[in-house]
């Protein structure tokens, strides 16, 4: 029966047995609640399909997962469980050993057998086929050894839900919101929910005054060891213009780290207004141990602008601004939860965030650096920083934030470092120097380039040569499908420098071998010229590269299948002159045999592209992938050697985020100070927070940059809290 042929059933029931007033009264009741019904009703299902959408992707964080420890390197331990069976960094695994049988006292039927709990482990680096861990608690006397098994239990998951954080969407039934997403989690079947009228009863009428005292040490101890309580779930609201989106952030109550943020869209429901920023800050997880975060991906059809806006759902909010450096506009808008040193749009340059924070530091080098990278040199589970100039290697250690210098290697006369990479291909436990180096040696009057690149461990405290005068540019790739960094290499040719195979380089125990050569895309020459986007086995199926000052994609065709809008500007301090071999160069020249020829005057002065990194965990965002760039707001050359009008230089990190094989837009930094050179990607304090360390320099006034250059070093480190 229809809803308004019901109505006037009772009306006239009504009109016999009751007087006129009280029918007036009913119907008039009636009528409001059908005439808000509907509303309340889509409000009410938006809810409910949300929260049901977000318990679905936390049951798939937490997958039932069963293997076993199969070796002990140091702290690493090393279990059989890789990303086919859906293990990613920063999942945590109960380390058990089975007991003796449980037998039944009549029956004598054996029932199972008693587990003895070793600890907790932490997953830190996820292969295919197994996985590296670290324990992260011990039961008292208990050791973990080959063969004990790992687990994340089949039995349900005990988690806290407090009240949902209404932010600053006003007016929202936090309160019904979070009674759906307590339903829907307990009704997966795989969890356990503790409201928080429990948790506060558990916290013996212990009210934090902040949501982010949930995550307090002391908090997350009272409520494991008297709760159980194994997860804790804390929500936001956030609102756009696209609508109405709930984050929901999970995290490990024995460790502090967050494990999980799931965003799911309330379709159906208006954005709320938003209001002025909260007196209440957002959850802050604990700086100690917070891993990367493991993001759920979007579903199909979320849009860019939604799924922006489940990045970092639950951040620390920013200091008050301060004033901008000379030259740079100050008037930044942010979206909320956005690090401090982190601007959207599509074109920021000439912008400027907040400076002096402590999440971006800032400070002048002592040698100036042409590149940098990083790695583990000394297997203590913390990165160095490497730099080179033109004649020198330097390692760096974080201390103090400061980058320190500890060690350093010159170089051979005439050698000039071209490029820098840092990584363990050795399989030792250790990483690897390697650096490309250009010999130009003078035969009389004539000059003849040869490379010499070499390859650097540090052994104490000491840089040691393991290979020298390798004649090859090297590199290493890293990237999405790609487990350990992969050495290649590529001979210099005639005429061109780029020429001929790029190939894979392995260590024998005593020195690098060549492999089989990759298979690229048409469009790349040179291996520099790309950041590989998609790649299987030898096969790199699609890749990014930097083209006319723009980032662009290709396909294997070597066709062009994406374009950034951004002018990236120029970056050519890494240059050197190709002085071709005068052999190859008569044919293409015409130049008869016998008729004297200078090689120099065939000398073509080629730069090596800008560093593009590819990150398989975005640094900020939900994306599947993240590009990092550098981009320059001038360019190189007299002018801004004689310091001739015009802003001053600036530089700053663009990131270009890909999601199910498209590309948009995402973040960039602050602009820094001079003309970005480098950028490297570390945890710089081994603590589970990725930090961005960006290099640049500013040209001193002289005569000409190309001459000499005369330059003022600088670093940026830009630490992304997850």
């Amino acid at each position: 029966m229809r809803i308004p042929a019901l109505i006037a059933q009772t009306v006239r029931g009504l009109l016999t047995r009751s007087g006129f007033g009280f029918v007036l009264a009913f119907v008039a009741s009636s009528v409001l609640v059908v005439a808000r019904s509907p509303a309340t009703l889509a409000q009410e299902m938006a809810s409910s399909r949300a929260a049901e959408e977000a318990a679905a992707r936390l049951v798939q964080a937490f997958p039932i997962v069963q293997g076993s420890v199969v070796g002990i390197d140091g702290d690493r331990i090393l279990i059989d469980l890789g990303s086919r069976q859906k293990v990613y960094q920063g999942m945590e695994l109960q380390v058990y050993r089975e007991g003796e049988d449980v037998k039944h006292p009549v029956s004598g039927q054996i029932l199972g057998k008693r587990d003895r709990r070793l600890g907790l482990l932490r997953v830190v680096e996820v292969k295919e086929g197994f996985s590296e861990a670290t324990a992260i608690s011990r039961q008292e006397g208990s050791t973990i050894t080959a063969g004990d098994l790992v687990r994340v239990s089949h039995d349900r998951l005990v988690v806290a839900l407090p009240t949902i954080d209404a932010g600053e969407v006003k007016g929202a039934n936090v309160s019904s919101l979070t009674k759906d997403v307590a339903i829907a989690l307990a009704k997966t079947g795989r969890f356990i929910v503790i409201e928080e009228h429990l948790i506060r009863a558990t916290l013996m009428g212990e009210k934090p005054s902040r949501s982010e005292s949930f995550t307090d040490p002391s908090t997350l101890k009272v409520l494991s060891e008297r709760a159980r309580a194994q997860l804790l779930a804390l929500g936001k609201l956030s609102a756009t213009d696209q609508g109405l989106f709930l984050d929901l952030q999970v995290v490990s109550v024995s460790s502090g780290a967050p494990l999980i943020v799931a965003s799911v869209e309330v379709a159906g429901s208006q954005p709320g207004r938003i209001a002025a920023p909260s007196a209440t800050p957002a959850p802050v997880p604990s700086q100690k141990s917070a891993p990367p975060f493991v993001r759920v991906q979007p579903q199909p059809g979320e849009t860019a602008k939604a799924a922006e806006q489940a990045k970092s759902p639950l951040p620390e909010r920013a200091p008050a601004r301060k004033p901008a450096p000379a030259g740079v506009a100050a008037d930044v808008q942010r979206t909320p939860g956005t690090p401090s040193f982190l601007v959207k749009g599509q074109d920021a340059s000439g912008q400027s965030g907040d400076q002096g924070s402590k999440d971006h530091v800032t400070f002048d080098l002592t040698d100036v650096l042409l590149a940098v990278a990083a790695g583990d040199l000394d297997g203590d589970r913390r990165p160095e920083v490497v730099g080179i100039t033109d004649s020198e290697v330097i390692v760096y250690r974080w201390r103090d934030r400061q980058l320190t210098p500890i060690v350093r290697i010159g170089g051979q006369s005439f050698v000039r470092n071209l490029h820098l990479d840092v990584g363990d291909v050795n399989g030792g436990g250790r990483a690897q120097i390697f650096v490309t180096a250009l010999s130009s040696v003078p035969e009389g009057l004539k000059l003849r380039n040869t490379l010499r690149s070499f390859v650097l461990e540090l052994r104490g405290d000491k840089l040691v040569r393991i290979a020298d005068g390798l004649d090859y540019f090297l590199r290493l790739l890293a990237g999405p499908g790609i487990d350990a960094p992969i050495l290649i290499a590529q001979r210099m040719g005639h005429p061109a420098p780029f020429e001929g195979p790029i190939v894979r380089l392995s260590w024998s125990g005593e020195r690098y071998v060549e492999e089989r050569p990759l298979s690229l895309p048409a469009q790349v020459k040179g291996l520099y010229d790309f950041a590989p986007l998609e790649m299987v086995g030898d096969q790199v199926l699609e890749v990014a590269a930097i083209a006319e000052q723009r980032i662009r994609t290709y396909g294997r065709g070597g066709g062009s299948l994406w374009e950034g809008k951004d002018d990236l500007g120029e970056v050519d301090h890494l240059a050197f002159f190709h002085i071709p071999d005068i052999q190859n160069i008569r044919p293409k020249h015409g130049i008869r045999s016998g008729i004297p020829a200078n090689p120099e005057e065939y000398a073509d002065r080629l730069v090596l592209p800008r560093r593009i990194l590819v990150e398989a965990s975005p640094l900020f965002g939900d994306a599947k992938a993240q590009l990092l760039t550098l981009a320059n707001s001038t360019k190189y050359g007299v002018q801004v050697s004689l310091g001739g009008g015009g802003p001053p230089p600036s530089g700053r990190v663009i990131a270009y985020d890909r999601r199910d094989g498209t590309i948009t837009r995402g973040w960039e930094t602050v602009p820094v100070e001079g003309q970005v050179r480098d950028v490297t990607v570390l945890d710089l304090n081994g603590a589970g927070r990725r930090d961005l360390v960006l290099l640049s320099a500013v040209k001193e006034k002289g005569f000409a940059a190309s001459l000499k250059d005369k330059s003022r070093g600088i670093i940026n480190v830009f630490s992304f809290t997850r």
